[in-house]
Protein backbone atom coordinates (compact mmCIF):
# COMPACT_ATOMS: atom_id res chain seq x y z
CA UNK A 1 0.00 0.00 0.00
CA UNK A 2 1.28 3.47 -0.91
CA UNK A 3 -1.45 5.85 0.38
CA UNK A 4 -3.97 5.32 3.14
CA UNK A 5 -6.72 7.85 3.80
CA UNK A 6 -8.93 7.24 6.85
CA UNK A 7 -12.13 9.18 7.62
CA UNK A 8 -10.90 12.44 6.11
CA UNK A 9 -13.28 15.29 6.92
CA UNK A 10 -12.57 18.88 5.97
CA UNK A 11 -14.77 21.92 6.68
CA UNK A 12 -14.42 25.02 4.47
CA UNK A 13 -16.99 27.72 5.19
CA UNK A 14 -20.43 26.16 4.76
CA UNK A 15 -19.04 23.23 2.75
CA UNK A 16 -17.83 19.97 4.28
CA UNK A 17 -16.09 17.02 2.65
CA UNK A 18 -17.11 14.22 4.98
CA UNK A 19 -15.66 10.86 5.99
CA UNK A 20 -13.55 9.99 2.95
CA UNK A 21 -11.68 6.69 3.28
CA UNK A 22 -9.70 4.80 0.63
CA UNK A 23 -6.34 3.19 -0.04
CA UNK A 24 -4.09 3.33 -3.10
CA UNK A 25 -1.63 0.60 -3.96
CA UNK A 26 1.78 1.09 -5.56
CA UNK A 27 1.88 1.42 -9.34
CA UNK A 28 -1.75 2.55 -9.60
CA UNK A 29 -3.45 5.55 -11.20
CA UNK A 30 -6.49 6.81 -9.26
CA UNK A 31 -8.94 9.05 -11.13
CA UNK A 32 -10.97 11.45 -9.00
CA UNK A 33 -14.28 12.49 -10.58
CA UNK A 34 -17.46 14.35 -9.64
CA UNK A 35 -19.43 17.50 -10.38
CA UNK A 36 -18.01 20.95 -9.69
CA UNK A 37 -18.02 21.72 -5.99
CA UNK A 38 -18.10 18.10 -4.83
CA UNK A 39 -14.70 18.40 -3.13
CA UNK A 40 -12.08 17.09 -5.57
CA UNK A 41 -9.67 19.97 -4.97
CA UNK A 42 -10.42 19.96 -1.23
CA UNK A 43 -9.48 16.29 -1.05
CA UNK A 44 -6.25 16.71 -3.00
CA UNK A 45 -5.15 19.78 -1.06
CA UNK A 46 -5.85 17.93 2.20
CA UNK A 47 -3.69 15.03 1.04
CA UNK A 48 -0.92 17.45 0.06
CA UNK A 49 -1.11 19.20 3.43
CA UNK A 50 -2.16 22.57 1.99
CA UNK A 51 -5.36 22.19 4.01
CA UNK A 52 -4.72 21.02 7.57
CA UNK A 53 -7.13 18.60 9.18
CA UNK A 54 -7.26 20.41 12.51
CA UNK A 55 -8.40 23.91 11.57
CA UNK A 56 -12.03 23.52 12.64
CA UNK A 57 -13.86 21.33 15.18
CA UNK A 58 -15.35 19.29 12.32
CA UNK A 59 -11.98 18.49 10.71
CA UNK A 60 -10.74 14.93 11.15
CA UNK A 61 -8.84 12.13 9.46
CA UNK A 62 -5.52 10.37 9.17
CA UNK A 63 -3.18 10.07 6.18
CA UNK A 64 -0.15 7.90 5.51
CA UNK A 65 2.22 7.57 2.58
CA UNK A 66 3.87 4.24 3.25
CA UNK A 67 4.80 4.41 6.93
CA UNK A 68 4.96 8.23 7.00
CA UNK A 69 2.14 9.93 8.89
CA UNK A 70 0.95 13.38 7.81
CA UNK A 71 1.25 14.83 11.34
CA UNK A 72 4.12 13.00 13.03
CA UNK A 73 6.48 12.72 10.03
CA UNK A 74 5.60 15.87 8.15
CA UNK A 75 8.93 16.37 6.36
CA UNK A 76 9.09 12.82 4.99
CA UNK A 77 5.37 12.77 4.18
CA UNK A 78 5.36 16.03 2.20
CA UNK A 79 8.74 15.39 0.63
CA UNK A 80 7.47 12.18 -0.94
CA UNK A 81 4.92 14.00 -3.12
CA UNK A 82 5.03 15.91 -6.39
CA UNK A 83 2.09 17.84 -7.76
CA UNK A 84 0.49 19.98 -10.46
CA UNK A 85 -2.23 22.35 -9.24
CA UNK A 86 -4.82 24.60 -10.86
CA UNK A 87 -3.22 27.58 -9.13
CA UNK A 88 0.52 27.97 -9.64
CA UNK A 89 2.43 27.41 -6.36
CA UNK A 90 5.45 29.41 -7.56
CA UNK A 91 6.03 33.17 -7.37
CA UNK A 92 4.59 34.87 -10.46
CA UNK A 93 7.58 37.23 -10.56
CA UNK A 94 10.08 34.45 -11.27
CA UNK A 95 11.38 33.16 -14.60
CA UNK A 96 10.99 29.42 -15.29
CA UNK A 97 14.62 28.46 -14.63
CA UNK A 98 14.58 30.42 -11.37
CA UNK A 99 11.83 28.09 -10.12
CA UNK A 100 14.19 25.13 -10.22
CA UNK A 101 17.10 27.12 -8.77
CA UNK A 102 15.07 28.45 -5.82
CA UNK A 103 12.62 25.66 -4.99
CA UNK A 104 14.55 22.63 -6.21
CA UNK A 105 16.97 22.41 -3.24
CA UNK A 106 14.00 21.84 -0.90
CA UNK A 107 13.28 18.49 -2.59
CA UNK A 108 15.64 15.58 -2.05
CA UNK A 109 17.13 14.31 -5.30
CA UNK A 110 16.01 17.31 -7.38
CA UNK A 111 17.81 17.32 -10.74
CA UNK A 112 18.20 20.91 -11.97
CA UNK A 113 19.54 19.88 -15.37
CA UNK A 114 16.60 17.54 -15.93
CA UNK A 115 14.22 20.34 -14.92
CA UNK A 116 15.73 22.80 -17.40
CA UNK A 117 15.71 20.18 -20.15
CA UNK A 118 12.02 19.49 -19.51
CA UNK A 119 11.18 23.20 -19.50
CA UNK A 120 12.71 23.40 -22.97
CA UNK A 121 11.03 20.17 -24.11
CA UNK A 122 7.63 21.48 -22.99
CA UNK A 123 8.27 24.77 -24.82
CA UNK A 124 7.85 27.01 -21.78
CA UNK A 125 9.30 30.47 -22.64
CA UNK A 126 12.46 30.77 -20.56
CA UNK A 127 12.70 34.57 -20.57
CA UNK A 128 9.14 35.37 -19.53
CA UNK A 129 8.02 35.72 -15.94
CA UNK A 130 5.39 33.27 -14.74
CA UNK A 131 2.83 36.10 -14.68
CA UNK A 132 3.28 36.41 -18.46
CA UNK A 133 2.77 32.73 -19.22
CA UNK A 134 -0.49 31.19 -20.39
CA UNK A 135 -2.33 28.77 -18.11
CA UNK A 136 -1.16 25.90 -20.27
CA UNK A 137 2.46 27.00 -20.03
CA UNK A 138 2.21 27.31 -16.23
CA UNK A 139 0.86 23.75 -16.06
CA UNK A 140 3.74 22.53 -18.23
CA UNK A 141 6.21 24.30 -15.95
CA UNK A 142 4.70 22.57 -12.91
CA UNK A 143 4.84 19.24 -14.70
CA UNK A 144 8.53 19.75 -15.48
CA UNK A 145 9.20 20.48 -11.80
CA UNK A 146 7.20 17.46 -10.62
CA UNK A 147 9.21 15.15 -12.85
CA UNK A 148 12.58 16.46 -11.68
CA UNK A 149 12.83 14.63 -8.35
CA UNK A 150 11.88 11.11 -7.23
CA UNK A 151 8.40 11.16 -5.72
CA UNK A 152 6.29 8.31 -4.39
CA UNK A 153 2.92 10.00 -4.94
CA UNK A 154 2.06 12.36 -7.80
CA UNK A 155 -1.02 14.53 -7.29
CA UNK A 156 -2.47 16.24 -10.36
CA UNK A 157 -5.49 18.54 -9.89
CA UNK A 158 -7.27 19.17 -13.22
CA UNK A 159 -3.96 19.33 -15.11
CA UNK A 160 -5.22 18.86 -18.68
CA UNK A 161 -8.03 21.39 -19.06
CA UNK A 162 -5.75 24.09 -20.48
CA UNK A 163 -3.52 21.81 -22.52
CA UNK A 164 -3.91 21.24 -26.25
CA UNK A 165 -4.95 17.79 -27.44
CA UNK A 166 -1.49 16.84 -28.69
CA UNK A 167 0.19 17.71 -25.39
CA UNK A 168 -2.56 15.95 -23.44
CA UNK A 169 -1.72 12.72 -25.22
CA UNK A 170 1.93 13.17 -24.21
CA UNK A 171 0.88 13.99 -20.66
CA UNK A 172 -1.03 10.73 -20.31
CA UNK A 173 2.02 8.84 -21.58
CA UNK A 174 4.08 10.61 -18.91
CA UNK A 175 1.58 9.56 -16.23
CA UNK A 176 1.89 5.94 -17.32
CA UNK A 177 5.69 6.21 -17.18
CA UNK A 178 5.54 7.61 -13.63
CA UNK A 179 3.88 4.43 -12.34
CA UNK A 180 5.77 1.99 -14.58
CA UNK A 181 8.34 1.28 -11.83
CA UNK A 182 5.51 -0.16 -9.68
CA UNK A 183 6.78 1.96 -6.77
CA UNK A 184 5.02 5.29 -7.38
CA UNK A 185 1.32 6.10 -7.79
CA UNK A 186 -0.71 8.94 -9.30
CA UNK A 187 -3.89 10.69 -8.19
CA UNK A 188 -5.44 12.55 -11.11
CA UNK A 189 -8.62 14.62 -10.94
CA UNK A 190 -10.26 15.69 -14.18
CA UNK A 191 -13.60 16.75 -15.64
CA UNK A 192 -12.58 15.03 -18.89
CA UNK A 193 -13.99 11.72 -17.73
CA UNK A 194 -13.85 10.06 -21.15
CA UNK A 195 -10.06 10.51 -21.22
CA UNK A 196 -9.74 9.58 -17.56
CA UNK A 197 -11.64 6.35 -18.16
CA UNK A 198 -8.89 5.25 -20.52
CA UNK A 199 -5.98 5.78 -18.13
CA UNK A 200 -7.23 5.30 -14.54
CA UNK A 201 -6.86 1.91 -12.84
CA UNK A 202 -9.34 2.94 -10.16
CA UNK A 203 -11.93 5.68 -9.69
CA UNK A 204 -12.92 7.74 -6.67
CA UNK A 205 -16.30 9.30 -7.48
CA UNK A 206 -17.28 12.09 -5.11
CA UNK A 207 -20.91 13.07 -4.76
CA UNK A 208 -22.48 16.22 -3.33
CA UNK A 209 -25.68 16.67 -1.38
CA UNK A 210 -26.51 20.19 -0.24
CA UNK A 211 -23.22 21.48 1.24
CA UNK A 212 -21.67 18.07 1.89
CA UNK A 213 -19.30 16.02 -0.25
CA UNK A 214 -19.02 12.26 0.15
CA UNK A 215 -17.63 9.14 -1.54
CA UNK A 216 -20.17 7.83 -4.02
CA UNK A 217 -17.95 5.06 -5.40
CA UNK A 218 -14.42 3.70 -5.11
CA UNK A 219 -13.24 0.84 -7.32
CA UNK A 220 -12.40 0.00 -10.92
CA UNK A 221 -14.17 1.43 -13.96
CA UNK A 222 -15.19 -2.06 -15.07
CA UNK A 223 -16.76 -2.81 -11.69
CA UNK A 224 -18.74 0.42 -11.88
CA UNK A 225 -19.96 -0.19 -15.43
CA UNK A 226 -20.91 -3.80 -14.63
CA UNK A 227 -23.59 -2.53 -12.27
CA UNK A 228 -25.36 -0.42 -14.91
CA UNK A 229 -26.99 -0.74 -18.35
CA UNK A 230 -28.60 1.68 -20.78
CA UNK A 231 -32.02 0.61 -22.05
CA UNK A 232 -33.27 2.19 -25.29
CA UNK A 233 -36.95 1.93 -26.26
CA UNK A 234 -39.75 4.00 -27.74
CA UNK A 235 -41.79 3.57 -24.57
CA UNK A 236 -42.74 1.01 -21.95
CA UNK A 237 -41.43 2.42 -18.69
CA UNK A 238 -44.26 0.70 -16.85
CA UNK A 239 -42.59 -2.65 -17.64
CA UNK A 240 -39.32 -1.67 -15.96
CA UNK A 241 -38.99 -2.43 -12.23
CA UNK A 242 -38.94 1.08 -10.71
CA UNK A 243 -36.17 0.19 -8.25
CA UNK A 244 -33.82 -0.37 -11.22
CA UNK A 245 -34.24 3.09 -12.76
CA UNK A 246 -31.47 5.55 -11.91
CA UNK A 247 -32.19 8.12 -14.60
CA UNK A 248 -34.06 8.90 -17.81
CA UNK A 249 -33.28 10.78 -21.02
CA UNK A 250 -35.70 11.57 -23.85
CA UNK A 251 -34.30 11.49 -27.40
CA UNK A 252 -36.08 12.55 -30.61
CA UNK A 253 -36.82 8.97 -31.68
CA UNK A 254 -36.66 7.05 -28.41
CA UNK A 255 -36.14 7.14 -24.66
CA UNK A 256 -33.17 5.95 -22.63
CA UNK A 257 -33.07 4.74 -19.05
CA UNK A 258 -30.05 4.09 -16.88
CA UNK A 259 -30.71 0.86 -15.01
CA UNK A 260 -28.85 -0.47 -11.99
CA UNK A 261 -28.70 -4.03 -10.69
CA UNK A 262 -26.05 -4.94 -8.14
CA UNK A 263 -26.36 -8.63 -8.98
CA UNK A 264 -25.94 -8.01 -12.73
CA UNK A 265 -29.29 -9.59 -13.62
CA UNK A 266 -30.82 -7.07 -16.03
CA UNK A 267 -32.32 -9.22 -18.78
CA UNK A 268 -34.10 -11.49 -16.33
CA UNK A 269 -36.11 -8.60 -14.91
CA UNK A 270 -37.24 -7.16 -18.23
CA UNK A 271 -39.60 -8.32 -20.99
CA UNK A 272 -37.68 -10.22 -23.70
CA UNK A 273 -38.31 -7.53 -26.32
CA UNK A 274 -36.71 -4.95 -24.01
CA UNK A 275 -33.77 -7.10 -22.89
CA UNK A 276 -32.41 -7.05 -26.43
CA UNK A 277 -32.03 -3.27 -26.27
CA UNK A 278 -29.62 -3.21 -23.33
CA UNK A 279 -26.04 -1.96 -23.64
CA UNK A 280 -23.15 -1.03 -21.36
CA UNK A 281 -22.90 2.70 -20.55
CA UNK A 282 -19.66 4.62 -20.57
CA UNK A 283 -18.50 6.48 -17.48
CA UNK A 284 -19.74 9.86 -18.68
CA UNK A 285 -23.24 8.48 -19.23
CA UNK A 286 -23.38 6.97 -15.75
CA UNK A 287 -22.35 10.27 -14.20
CA UNK A 288 -24.83 12.22 -16.35
CA UNK A 289 -27.84 10.07 -15.49
CA UNK A 290 -27.10 9.66 -11.78
CA UNK A 291 -26.25 13.29 -11.09
CA UNK A 292 -29.07 14.71 -13.22
CA UNK A 293 -31.58 12.48 -11.48
CA UNK A 294 -30.39 13.66 -8.06
CA UNK A 295 -30.76 17.31 -9.11
CA UNK A 296 -34.51 16.83 -9.55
Amino acid sequence: MLLKCEHLTKKLGQYQLKDVSFTLEKGMILGVIGINGCGKTTLLRSILGSYRLDQSPEDAGELWIGDWHHKTQVKEYKGSMAYVLQECPFSEFMHPFEVGEKYGPFYQGFDLKKFKDLVKKYEVPEKKMISELSKGQVLRLQLAFAQSYPARLYVFDEPVGNLDVEFRDGFYETVRELVSNEESSVILSSHLVTELEGIADELLWLGKKDDEGYVRYHGTTDELRDGYRILSAEDGEEAIPPEMIRGKRIRESHKEWLLQATDGDFAGRLPKEMAGNLRYPDLQEIMYFVEKEEER
